[in-house]
C-alpha cells in the first residue's frame, strides 16, 4: 500500500462513526439560507480531550513502523512548545495535510471534480498565509482545482463584500456546478509556546500574528501600541477600523485584564466569528435568489483556525495546522452538518471549546 493511502486509511478510520448525529435542516422553499451555528452538546474538558486525543493515538501507534523513515528535528524542543502552546490553545488542530485529504475525500464523494468545481478562500491577506504549504494551496491541490478566488482580507473577513461574493458565484460550472469556500482568522505560536506571535523568515525574534486582531484588540483595551500595530491602524484605514468597531463590546471579559495566551486566544475565537457573520449574510444574499439554485448544485464552507508556526532560523518550520470548527453543505434542499462525517474523532469540539470561558 502506497504512503498516501496508507495516511488516508488511517485518518479516515474513525469519520463515520458519529455521522448519524448530524441530520439535514429541511428547506421550506427554494430560498435556502445558512443557519446560525448549532451548539453541539457541551461536554466536560476531560469527555472533550479524550474525544479529541484518543482517535489521533490511535492513528499515531498504528503508523510506528514509519517511524523509521522520519528523523527528529534539532531543535525539537521549539517544536515541543510550539504543539503543547496550540494543543492547549486550540485543541483538535491537525496539520493543514491532514484537514486537506480529509475535506478532499469527502468532497470528491459527493461529486467535486476539478472541473465542475468553483473554489474561493476568505483567510487574512498576511503572506504567511499565502505559501506552498497553506491550507488553501493544500485544499487545491489535492481538489485539482486550478484557481483559487481570494475573498478575504485583514483578519480573513471577506471584504470584497455582495459585489465580489456575486462576481466569484457567478464564475461557477455550468451546469450543476459546485462551490467550496474555507474561511477563518489566523494566529501565531512561536517557539516558546507563546499564543500570538510567530517568528518570520529574514526577522530577529516573534511578531505578532494575526497583526489586525491583536492590534484592535490593543486599541479596544487602551493598551499601548506599537508601530508595528500602528501599521494596521489608521483613520482611512476602513478594514482595521471595521474590525475593531466589531470586537468592541465583544472583548468586555477581557477589560482590566493583562494580554495572555488566554485573551489571544479569546480574540482568536471571536474573529472567526466576524469572519462567519460577513461571510454568512454574503452567502444568503444570492441563495435566497430566485433562480441561484439553477446553475449551481451545491455550497460547501470549511469553517476554522489557521495556527501559524514559525519559520526561518532557530525554528523548526513545518507546515502550519487548522482548528476545523465548522464543515456544512448548502443544498436546494436545506443545510447538511458534515462535521461529523469528516471529522467524527471530536464531533463534540466546535461549540464547547468556542463557547469556553477563557478569562
Amino acid at each position: 500500500m502506497g504512503l498516501s493511502k496508507a495516511l488516508a486509511v488511517l485518518l479516515g478510520a474513525n469519520l463515520a462513526a458519529e455521522s448519524f448525529a448530524f441530520a439535514p435542516i429541511a428547506s421550506k422553499n427554494s430560498r435556502v439560507q445558512l443557519q446560525m451555528s448549532s451548539d453541539d452538546e457541551v461536554v466536560d474538558i476531560d469527555t472533550r480531550n479524550a474525544r479529541i486525543t484518543a482517535p489521533l493515538s490511535a492513528v499515531a501507534a498504528s503508523m510506528l513502523p514509519l517511524s523509521s523513515v522520519f528523523t527528529a528535528p534539532a531543535n525539537a524542543a521549539s517544536s515541543s512548545a510550539f504543539e503543547a502552546g496550540m494543543r492547549k490553545s486550540f485543541p483538535g488542530s491537525l496539520p493543514n495535510s491532514a484537514v486537506a485529504l480529509r475535506v478532499a475525500s469527502a468532497l470528491k464523494e459527493r461529486g467535486y471534480t476539478p472541473t465542475n468545481t468553483l473554489f474561493a478562500s476568505s483567510v487574512c491577506s498576511d503572506e504567511i498565509n499565502d505559501t506552498a504549504d497553506s491550507i488553501v494551496a493544500d485544499l487545491q491541490n489535492k481538489l485539482q482545482v486550478d484557481g483559487v478566488f481570494s475573498l478575504g482580507g485583514l483578519g480573513g473577513l471577506p471584504f470584497v463584500g455582495i459585489t465580489g461574493m456575486g462576481a466569484f458565484l457567478s464564475h461557477c460550472p455550468e451546469p450543476g456546478g459546485k462551490v467550496f469556500i474555507v474561511f477563518g482568522p489566523h494566529v501565531g505560536i512561536d517557539g516558546k509556546g507563546t499564543v500570538g506571535t510567530v517568528e518570520r523568515i529574514g526577522q530577529e525574534g516573534p511578531h505578532t500574528s494575526c497583526g489586525a486582531g491583536i492590534g484592535a484588540y490593543k486599541a479596544i483595551m487602551g493598551k499601548p501600541v506599537t508601530d508595528e500595530d500602528m501599521a494596521f491602524i489608521g483613520t482611512k484605514d476602513f478594514q482595521e477600523e471595521y474590525i475593531i468597531a466589531k470586537l468592541r463590546d465583544r472583548l468586555d471579559p477581557l477589560r482590566g485584564k493583562d494580554p495572555s495566551d488566554e485573551s489571544i486566544t479569546y480574540v482568536t475565537n471571536k474573529m472567526y466569528d466576524l469572519v462567519w457573520e460577513m461571510l454568512r449574510g454574503e452567502i444568503n444574499a444570492y441563495t435566497t435568489k430566485d433562480g441561484f439554485w439553477k446553475n449551481t448544485s451545491e455550497v460547501t464552507l470549511l469553517g476554522g483556525i489557521v495556527v501559524n508556526r514559525g519559520h526561518g532560523q532557530g525554528t523548526p518550520g513545518g507546515e502550519d495546522f487548522f482548528q476545523p470548527l465548522m464543515l456544512k453543505s448548502l443544498t436546494q434542499a436545506g443545510e447538511t452538518d458534515m462535521y461529523g462525517e469528516v471529522f467524527g474523532d471530536f464531533p463534540a469540539l466546535a461549540a464547547p471549546h468556542r463557547n469556553a470561558k477563557y478569562v
